[in-house]
Parts: structure tokens; C-alpha cells; sequence
């Protein structure tokens, strides 16, 4: 009987190593007590060359890592990438793709694509994503999750399926005020079309059949352009992917960080705006039309939504209220980004598995290994 070869993915930074570090025990344990029903193995993106340490972490390289990883888990079942295979596959897909699969910033849809990028190289059935900071569910092995998964995929690799997280949701509620938290959800809801009580969630065991439909990602030439549920939530909405794509509520995956990277309130409202930006642009409205939305956004959930005491609080900013403005928030540039990422993803999607196949032929997966 053939056993099903799955890539179990993870990214990190360098600074989230800790975390990430005992996340991987945590599932590699998990996994492997599944060794007769599936053959798995660890693909970890890095947004840097192999030997060059991370941003704010000293001594830490990509390679560095794998090296830690590799004692306690077998080398042909650990693979990686770097920065240094983007421009390897850029420079081999360039003169026949008018797309690009990622941006070498990090990028959340950038997590997806290479991760599955890698599963493809590797042969792999199915990618299952997590995120560090998060544990295996409890009560349910991963043999019998995976034949869920599988279950409610079936052969179909336009059907994308998740866990959720234990105890909230993929929508964080820190600033809002008391009791509006179901308020926050709907405006979201209506602004991005993303169902936040019913999320498909990217570190939650988000699986995909190999070669899957790439995630959205976005030029980061004038800074990071991190679009919320851009790399999860986004498939509840793309229309290849949308009637059959769920998240599945039953065992939930627990996170030993309750809320995850902590961000300003700025800072993680810039992701929200522009999704509701993109859902503009993706539902046919002109750019001015897509920035009225926003403003539209903006305005209800400044004056109706937020807390501006705990706003000030968490970002430690007392003049938060004459800060926390539209322009500083999503100026021009990062819109601008966005509207470049979503022409590109239209081109991607017809790409895709002619780039997945590239991949192999210009045996980056060897690199990778």
C-alpha cells in the first residue's frame, strides 16, 4: 500500500527560534507516531541566504538551524528554503512567466507559495502548514486528522482545508472595546467577504494537495506588504477555490503563545485595510472606488470598534488618536502594492503548475535538501 507523503511547513525569522524550535519538536513527535500510515517530512522557509544570520539574531543562520533540526529529525526528511533558491527559480521561470510564485521579503502568501513549491519538489501529496507557537490537537492523532483532511479534499486540488485555532479566532479582538468583538467580525466580514467565525487559518494545519493553488502575494519594494488572511481567508473568497474550502471546527490546534507576534495597532489594521482594499479590487471597483471602501472601513471602525484607551495602552502612544489616520496607515505605496499583487496572482494562477514543474527541472529541490 503507497502511504501518503506529506510536507509538514513552518516559517520563521530568526528572532521566533525558541518558538519555532519547540513548535517543530512538538510536531515532529506528533507526526511521526502516524509512521505507518504516512510518510512525512519537515519543509521550513527562511527570508534569508542560507549562511547569513538573521535580521536581529546573532549567530543564527538558515543553515545553522537545519543543523539544530538535524538532531532530531533524519536528514533526508528535513528540507529548506532560502532566499538563495528565489533567484535561482526567478531566473529560470523568467523569460516564460509574465508571474512571480513569491517576493523575497516576507510575505505571507510567500510562506504558502514556497512551502508549496518545496512539496512539489519533493514529491510530496499534501503540504500541512503550521505556525510557530502552536501544538497538535489534542485527543485526535494525526493519522486520523490527516484521512479527514484527505476525506474532504479528495483528489481535489482546488479544495483547501484547515483546523482552527483553540480558544480564539484568526481575528484579533486586543483593541477592540467590550462586547463589540462580534461587531468587529461582521464589519470584517462585510468589508473583506472573509467569514472570521469560520476562518480557514494558515498555522492550523492549513492543507493543500500538491501542487495546490497558490496564495496571494505582494511587491515589497517599498516595505513590507503584509494583506491580512492574504494567505488563508483569501481562498474562501478566490473563485477557483471558494465552494469547498472550509475550515474544519472539530479538534482545534492549541497555541502556547495566546495571541501570537504581537503588532501595534497600526501596524496590524494596515494588513485589515488592505484586505478590504483587495476585496474592493477583486469584486471589479476602479482604485478611487477600492480607496473609498477603505475609508468607508476606517471610519466605522475608529469611531464604533476600537477601544482608544487600550489602543494607547498596547502601543504605548498617547496621541493615538490623532496617529492612528488613514494616511499613515495604508499610504499610497502599500495600496499601490497590493493592486500589483492582485494583477499578478491572476497571471499566477494560469502559471502555476508549469512553475511547480520548473521548479524541478532546474533541481532546486536538491539545493533545498
Amino acid at each position: 500500500m503507497t502511504r501518503t507523503r506529506i510536507l509538514l511547513g513552518i516559517d520563521f525569522t530568526g528572532d521566533n527560534f525558541p518558538s519555532a524550535l519547540y513548535t517543530i519538536q512538538q510536531w515532529w513527535r506528533y507526526v511521526t507516531e502516524s509512521k505507518n500510515k504516512n510518510d512525512c517530512m519537515l519543509g521550513v522557509s527562511n527570508f534569508c541566504d542560507k549562511d547569513v544570520a538573521f535580521h536581529r539574531v546573532k549567530g543564527l543562520s538558515p543553515a545553522r538551524v537545519k543543523e539544530v533540526l538535524s538532531s532530531f529529525i533524519p536528514e533526508q526528511k528535513l528540507v529548506q528554503w532560502t532566499s538563495d533558491i528565489d533567484s535561482i527559480l526567478l531566473d529560470a521561470i523568467r523569460v516564460r512567466f509574465q508571474s512571480q510564485p513569491f517576493f523575497s521579503d516576507f510575505n505571507y502568501g510567500s510562506v504558502v507559495n514556497r512551502l508549496l513549491l518545496l512539496a512539489h519538489s519533493h514529491h510530496c501529496d499534501y503540504m500541512v502548514r503550521i505556525d510557530p507557537g502552536t501544538l497538535p490537537p489534542k485527543r485526535a492523532s494525526f493519522a486520523y486528522l490527516m484521512t479527514e483532511h484527505e476525506r474532504e479534499i479528495d483528489n481535489d486540488a482546488c479544495v483547501v482545508v484547515s483546523r482552527r485555532y483553540a480558544r480564539r479566532r484568526a481575528l484579533r479582538n486586543m483593541f477592540v472595546r467590550s462586547g463589540r468583538g462580534d461587531s468587529h467580525a461582521e464589519l470584517v466580514k462585510d468589508c473583506t467577504g472573509i467569514d472570521v467565525k469560520n476562518q480557514i487559518t494558515g498555522g492550523a494545519m492549513l492543507t493543500l494537495k500538491s501542487p495546490g493553488t497558490p496564495a496571494m502575494c505582494f511587491p515589497t519594494d517599498s516595505g513590507l506588504t503584509l494583506v491580512w488572511a492574504s494567505d488563508d481567508g483569501i481562498y474562501q473568497v478566490l473563485p477557483a477555490t471558494q465552494d469547498n474550502s472550509h475550515m474544519l471546527p472539530k479538534h482545534p490546534v492549541p497555541r502556547f503563545d495566546a495571541v501570537g507576534k504581537s503588532k501595534p495597532s497600526p501596524q496590524y489594521y494596515r494588513g485589515i485595510i488592505g484586505a478590504v482594499y483587495l476585496h474592493a479590487m477583486r469584486t471589479g471597483k476602479s482604485a478611487d472606488m477600492a480607496e473609498h471602501s477603505a475609508e468607508i472601513f476606517f471610519r466605522e471602525l475608529k469611531d464604533n470598534i476600537l477601544d482608544a484607551g487600550k489602543c494607547k495602552k498596547i502601543d504605548d502612544n498617547p496621541d493615538w488618536a490623532t496617529t492612528f489616520c488613514l494616511a499613515n496607515i495604508a499610504p499610497r505605496p502599500f495600496l499601490d502594492a497590493i493592486a500589483a499583487g492582485h494583477k499578478n496572482h491572476s497571471q499566477l494562477l494560469e502559471d502555476w503548475v508549469e512553475i511547480c514543474n520548473a521548479l524541478k527541472l532546474c533541481l532546486v529541490s536538491r539545493i533545498c535538501g
